[in-house]
């Protein structure tokens, strides 16, 4: 695939992404999409991580489905090859962390898949950024504290 047509599937990721999380804020009170989605994304290495970087959020926390997301997405960039947009599915569909039965069973689910697991690493690095809460709770610490958990065992799996 050509650089034009990965830079355009990443703005049309980006534009659905700040379409579909219009409204919502993260933990600081920022915007969602400018504050945790753009920065998740600005992680990614490649056009596939920034996509998918935009819009890992998207099943878990907007009325919209993975599926359909895809479709909008081969609808306004058609020279993405199917098995890119694939890859891409999967991916999206094993963070959505509401179809694994627990925690351990949904961070376990990302094993043989780099493209969600270096994904996931970016939004917990984003996630474990103590600086982005202005008054942090014990909540928060410990919430940090799994992420970091989590953060350790999905690395592993890279190796």
């Amino acid at each position: 695939m050509m650089e034009n047509e990965e830079s355009d599937a990443v703005q049309a990721a980006a534009q659905l992404a700040k379409q579909f999380h219009k409204g919502q804020v993260d933990k600081a009170g920022k915007d969602y999409f400018e504050g945790h989605l753009c920065t998740v994304a600005s992680y990614g290495e490649n056009w596939k991580e920034q996509a998918v970087g935009y819009l890992h959020d998207v099943a878990e926390d907007t009325p919209h489905t993975v599926s359909e997301t895809i479709h909008l997405l081969q609808d306004k960039c058609p020279n993405v090859t199917t098995k890119d947009w694939d890859e891409i599915e999967t991916a999206l569909n094993l963070m959505n962390s509401h179809t694994a039965a627990n925690r351990e069973a949904y961070i376990n689910r990302f094993r043989n898949n780099a493209l969600a697991i270096r994904v996931k690493l970016n939004d917990l690095r984003h996630n474990m950024d103590i600086s982005r809460i202005p008054n942090p709770t014990e909540k928060d610490m410990a919430r940090i504290k799994k992420y970091h958990y989590e953060y350790e065992q999905l690395k592993k799996m890279l190796e």
